[in-house]
């Protein structure tokens, strides 16, 4: 037994660190100013969904409210799937997935765990945050000159292992005041620029 789950712990590593590259930067959240909501903004709710691998899903989760205002929005192209716990997806198979925000950041976890995403066909995230984003927690660290500097340098993160960041693929701007990038598996995402 303990052989098999010394098995799965240097598996989940082997590939947690295929999700890298060599020359990514690699942060700890203390090491991260993450994006907060304003101490206004309305609580965004947990939400779980069916994406099919025969055809596109997208979600978007809004600020409760009535006023629809968009927290963040998840695609996944057909044939996004390509493996769920070690086990091939093909293309008429479906994952039930939930989408956790963090709680008055900018953030969410994506589960289940071990939902592998194909690399030519990747889902992607766009967190959306000029209504409720304080941008002013930029102002307060020495490595920007003013908000927007910090706005400017807004990645979405992705959690390689435990307390280990790193940019997510393609992550970058996608119009005004929304970062978009490609999810490589589930996990947890960040919306966040270097302390």
């Amino acid at each position: 037994m303990a052989l098999a789950a010394s098995t799965v712990l240097l598996l989940f590593a082997t590939a947690c660190s295929d999700l890298t590259q060599p020359q990514d930067e690699l942060l700890t959240t203390a090491e991260l100013l993450i994006l907060p909501q304003q101490a206004a903004a309305p609580p965004v709710d947990l939400v779980s969904f069916w994406v099919y691998n025969s055809r596109l899903t997208a979600r978007q989760l809004v600020h409760a409210g009535g006023f629809n205002i968009p927290y963040l929005e998840l695609s996944f192209p057909a044939q996004a799937l390509v493996s769920l716990n070690g086990q091939p997806l093909s293309d008429n198979d479906s994952v039930r997935v939930t989408v956790q925000p963090r709680a008055g950041e900018y953030g969410f976890i994506l589960s289940p765990a071990n939902l592998l995403f194909d690399e030519s066909r990747s889902p992607t995230a766009t967190f959306f945050f000029g209504i409720y984003g304080d941008a002013s927690v930029g102002e307060v660290s020495s490595s920007y000159a003013s908000a927007n500097d910090y706005v400017a340098a807004l990645d979405i993160w992705f959690e390689i292992t435990i307390d280990q960041w790193s940019i997510a693929p393609a992550s970058g701007p996608a119009g005004n005041d929304a970062v978009a990038a490609a999810l490589q598996s589930s996990g947890e995402y960040l919306l966040a620029a270097p302390r």
